[in-house]
């Protein structure tokens, strides 16, 4: 088990992480202190879609991200979606088409 304040940051490739990408890592760890955060840019799977206009592989459109933090603890689903949207506003509004989100507390995750 990771102490409050420690946090395990997954990547899905070797790529470098891009910086909407690495702006959403910084606030989450920030803001909510995570014992476990992984954000994947699943953008490449959406290639040409309309949420991904430029087609580009590696854009920055589409992301899941999973995050356990005892932040949550007494929050409904809804009310921890609405806390990482708030979080990361600036990332929808500058491109983010699509986030998946897995909302959870230490004691959900068997942390």
């Amino acid at each position: 088990m990771l102490a409050r304040g420690c946090f395990r940051v997954m990547a899905a490739s070797v790529e470098p992480v891009r910086p909407i990408q690495a702006s959403m890592q910084r606030k989450i760890e920030s803001a909510l202190m995570p014992v476990k955060l992984s954000i994947v840019n699943e953008s490449y799977k959406h290639a040409g879609h309309s949420g991904n206009p430029s087609g580009a592989p590696d854009a920055e459109t589409h992301f899941r991200v999973e995050v356990v933090s005892a932040d949550f603890e007494g929050k409904r689903l809804v009310q921890r979606h609405q806390i990482m949207y708030k979080l990361l506003d600036d990332e929808i509004k500058a491109g983010v088409h699509a986030l998946s989100m897995d909302t959870k507390t230490p004691s959900e995750a068997g942390l």
